[in-house]
């Protein structure tokens, strides 16, 4: 929802929501365009569990699709990236102390999260 608020709004601080290069220049802020599509695409990982959980609905192809969204996850928070991460080379940001305080942590739980959903369903 965050996305989508931040497609219709525009980012309020983007210190604490875009990576930074260092202490005083952020990388480019994404458009409304860019925002809303990453809000779908959340939104579309979301509507898969959604399926899952609620109606029940376990199509192989599905399965597939869990699995791949929790590596994307995975990989999001134990890649070692620049800007985002656990083991992130980027580190002197408002933006990388929330990463590693909110945002890494937020993505490793999905992950395993969605992995352990698929291994008992």
């Amino acid at each position: 929802m965050l996305h989508f608020y931040w497609a219709i709004f525009g980012i309020k601080d983007p210190e604490r929501v875009v990576p930074a290069i260092g202490t005083d220049q952020r990388v480019k802020t994404p458009g409304k365009l860019a925002a809303t599509f990453v809000g779908l695409v959340l939104l579309g990982f979301a509507l898969v569990f959604l399926n899952k959980v609620i109606l029940y609905l376990n199509f192989p192809w599905l399965s597939n699709i869990s699995i791949g969204i929790a590596i994307i996850f995975l990989v999001r928070a134990l890649g070692d990236f620049k800007y985002v991460g656990f083991f992130k080379t980027s580190k002197n940001s408002k933006f990388s102390a929330l990463d590693t305080r909110y945002y890494s942590p937020l993505c490793l739980l999905m992950g395993i999260l969605i992995l352990v959903l698929e291994l008992f369903s």
